[in-house]
């Protein structure tokens, strides 16, 4: 229910009938966390819903959205619940029952978007177009390192918190692929 809630509230400002892609159907993953427990969800879109797989178990599902009023068909079952976001927190309560979750959103930035202890990611594959910043520089949080590249956008990579730039992994004009390292970065 959270992971259809999910779909609903944060689909394209266009409709996308049936998640109709040229080589396939549109399928988006889902990951959700609890008392460190990891869940992931699968939703595979399909000409009347969808089919969401969670774990071995999957299930036909339609579902619509108003503000945080969720009304669903899971397998044939009417569901009416309502979803509370707050911040990576959802909740959902259907009639007297409640599940609380965290949701990982894989595109949120935090001040954990350092990568172990020291080096930061590349979000998508892209180019990276220019390095801002010098090796042994002191930067503060939010400084901006490096722009990347991707989708014909210009995307700037900046410091999580204060510290000071180690080594950047790339030069200007080089490909990166979603998940390399780009700047080795030691915080303070």
């Amino acid at each position: 229910m959270l992971a259809l809630a999910e779909a609903l509230a944060n689909q394209a400002p266009y409709p996308a009938p049936a998640g109709w892609r040229l080589n396939g159907r549109l399928t988006r993953r889902f990951a959700f966390e609890s008392h460190d427990e990891d869940y992931g969800v699968e939703l595979q879109y399909q000409d009347d819903g969808c089919v969401v797989r969670v774990g071995t178990e999957s299930f036909h599902a339609r579902a619509s959205l108003a503000g945080n009023q969720l009304e669903a068909v899971l397998d044939g079952l009417r569901i009416k619940a309502v979803i509370v976001r707050h911040g990576a927190r959802r909740a959902l309560f259907e009639n007297s029952e409640r599940l609380s979750i965290d949701f990982i959103d894989p595109y949120a930035y935090t001040e954990l978007g350092v990568h172990g202890e020291t080096h930061l990611k590349a979000p998508m594959p892209g180019r990276v177009v220019a390095l801002l910043a010098e090796i042994g520089a002191k930067v503060a949080k939010g400084s901006p390192l490096l722009i990347l590249e991707a989708m014909k956008m210009e995307h700037t990579i900046t410091a999580p918190g204060d510290g000071v730039v180690q080594d950047f992994y790339f030069a200007a004009g080089e490909q990166v692929n979603d998940g390399d390292e780009l700047v080795d970065f030691a915080a303070e």
